[in-house]
């Protein structure tokens, strides 16, 4: 068995906390779904030793949240289980998957990581919703559009209102908007879960947040948006709207990593109407 520090949420919900990106064990009765794999065979082959503490393997399943390389890279560990996901993010990975190992491959940071990685897709899909019952333990896997990622989904345990949101919510910092990602609809995805009041709220990287770390973010972006928008009614040219909208949003909540700000506010200026 392995020695990965885990954080107990509620009954049969583990927080593993080492790692590159928060992944989750729901288990009971000798069935366990792992949420995220993790960025590679390295980190991914000790959370399948613990898992395999709790569950027959054949009762074994995994699912991604997206299809950002440090949630989906260690998949290979377990491609002998059924890996759930929404269908996009199966298409992003069967499509662009070998292409966008190459670049991290590229990344000096990232390569010793993933040197070792096979691109390895969902095997079971979904549209809206997929659900599980363990027992009595209801999980469900809920897709909310296409915002931080080309397909977000979380996970959702209803009876005891736990929501992994993977990296639909950051840590309290700044969050990260990589290339593709889609504001408006990260901004519907935050009003969604913030409606399902959840209690305990997982984050795709840090520690455990409070429900009320969802409507900060939220208004971050309201904040961003408005900003943004009086911007270009000024008459600001993106340069300057970054410059300005940037500085202002400092000191804001959620606050941390604030060299993401200009990239942040680009992104925004370009997709605000």
């Amino acid at each position: 068995m392995t020695n990965l520090a885990t954080q107990e949420l509620t009954p049969g919900v583990l927080l593993v906390l080492e790692g590159i990106c928060n992944r989750g064990i729901i288990q009971k009765g000798g069935r366990a779904l792992v949420v995220d794999s993790g960025v590679g065979p390295a980190e991914a082959a000790p959370l399948r030793s613990l898992v395999e503490s709790y569950v027959d393997g054949r009762q074994l399943f995994l699912c991604n949240t997206h299809a950002h390389g440090d949630h989906v890279y260690g998949n290979q560990v377990f491609a002998d289980c059924p890996i759930i996901a929404h269908t996009d993010l199966r298409h992003e990975m069967v499509t662009s998957g070998a292409e966008t190992l190459a670049g991290w491959r590229q990344n000096p940071r990232m390569a010793a990581w993933v040197d070792d990685v096979i691109v390895t897709p969902p095997t079971v899909v979904f549209t809206d919703m997929i659900g599980f019952f363990f027992e009595d333990l209801e999980v469900q896997l809920r897709y909310v559009g296409a915002a931080h990622s080309a397909s977000d989904s979380v996970v959702w345990l209803p009876q005891s209102r736990t929501l992994f949101t993977g990296d639909l919510l950051f840590n309290a910092i700044v969050p990260a908007m990589p290339p593709g990602c889609n504001l408006v609809a990260w901004e519907h995805a935050l009003d969604a879960l913030i409606g399902l009041e959840p209690e305990h709220v997982v984050p795709g990287h840090g520690p455990v947040q409070s429900p009320a770390a969802l409507a900060d973010l939220r208004g971050w972006f309201a904040r961003l948006h408005a900003q943004v928008g009086d911007a270009k009614a000024k008459g600001w040219d993106r340069e300057a709207a970054v410059a300005r909208v940037a500085a202002s949003m400092q000191d804001l909540v959620p606050c941390g990593r604030e060299e993401r700000l200009p990239a942040a506010v680009g992104q925004a200026f370009d997709q605000f109407a």
